[in-house]
């Protein structure tokens, strides 16, 4: 084997998404060190680079399914897959499991554990990936990569609701409770609703302590969302929050929860009409306040009804004059910047 390529595919090894982040980004590498590898007439070295090549090239979906979860990451202009599972090689099964049996890298073990659960039902490859997402979900958000952990941990979580084994149970709540708690502190703060509710598959599973614990952090976080006027990131937490309560038969705590995440559409709708053009205005204002409104009849709140629809009409009268006003000084900065310079100048 040529030094070049030892070398790739050491860096591939050692490496958990610091200098390959992007599954695509590891595919493509491993193609690399299989071409290096084909030119050296290295025939089976080539090969089994080709095929980590191929198991990361496929996309991570949104189909939990039997065999859904790895998916083509585009279709050819001829209409076929890319990669297409079904031209994978013969041997591609014993290759992912004695390597993911070998391999020292956690991110490498998760991959290859779940394709070879996906898409050959190895149940035990399948209950084996749910400790390597555990541990690579806690690397991707120690570097700050929280879109990454949440998919790991949802991915660990998903897993050990379909084995409903206690031990894995407890290991993906355990990491999913400690993941929360990290992000809480960190930049990656924005993807604690989407853990929260990963973790709500397993929220039976849950402690006392852990159960008390979450709801104080949760509400912690809630607030702080609110603060900074990231209300649908409020209302995510909410919904995690409003499980949590009906969990430990508080009905109360359910009750004011649901009632918050239509506080939060009402907020949202007062911010959004006091701004203008992208992203706020009384156009955007009234379809929130449309869903606030639709949020407490269904929880039967008529008291809240009256000033809502108020909101509501005056947003809907002024709407017209505010899009027009907005047109025309899109117009005149579009005028001014055609006379003046360049509109590369404005932020």
């Amino acid at each position: 084997m040529s030094s070049r390529a030892a070398e790739l595919l050491k860096k591939l090894e050692s490496d958990t998404g610091t200098v390959f982040p992007l599954a695509s980004g590891r595919s493509e590498a491993f193609k690399k060190a299989s071409e290096m590898l084909a030119s050296e007439s290295q025939v089976d070295l080539a090969a089994m680079a080709r095929v980590e090549s191929l198991v990361f090239a496929f996309r991570e979906t949104e189909a939990f399914g039997s065999g859904g979860y790895f998916g083509p990451r585009y279709t050819k202009s001829d209409g076929t897959p890319y990669p297409d599972f079904y031209t994978m090689p013969p041997n591609t099964y014993q290759f992912l499991k004695s390597r993911a049996a070998t391999t020292t890298n956690a991110l490498h073990r998760a991959r290859y554990h779940d394709f070879v659960w996906d898409k050959f039902r190895d149940a035990e490859s399948g209950q084996a990936a749910i400790p390597a997402y555990t541990e690579i979900a806690m690397l991707q958000a120690g570097r700050g990569d929280g879109n990454a952990a949440f998919r790991s941990i949802r991915r660990a979580c998903h897993l050990a609701r379909h084995f409903r084994l206690p031990q894995l149970q407890y290991m993906a709540r355990d990491a999913a409770v400690a993941l929360v708690e990290r992000m809480t502190t960190s930049s990656t703060a924005m993807y604690i609703p989407r853990v929260a509710e990963a973790l709500m598959g397993l929220a039976a599973t849950l402690t006392p302590e852990q159960h008390r614990r979450l709801i104080v952090v949760l509400e912690q976080v809630r607030a702080s969302f609110a603060k900074t006027q990231e209300y649908h990131l409020e209302r995510g937490i909410l919904k995690s929050l409003r499980q949590l309560h009906k969990l430990g038969g508080d009905e109360e705590g359910e009750r004011q929860a649901w009632l918050a995440e239509g506080v939060s559409f009402e907020n949202e709708g007062d911010y959004k009409r006091r701004l203008d053009g992208s992203g706020g205005g009384p156009e955007v204002a009234a379809h929130i306040y449309q869903l606030a409104l639709n949020h407490f009849m269904n929880m039967g709140e008529a008291g809240k009804l009256n000033d809502l629809k108020k909101k509501l009409q005056e947003a809907h009268s002024k709407g017209p004059v505010n899009f027009q006003s907005f047109v025309e000084t899109l117009r005149s900065r579009g005028g001014a910047g055609s006379q003046g310079g360049s509109g590369s100048e404005r932020t």
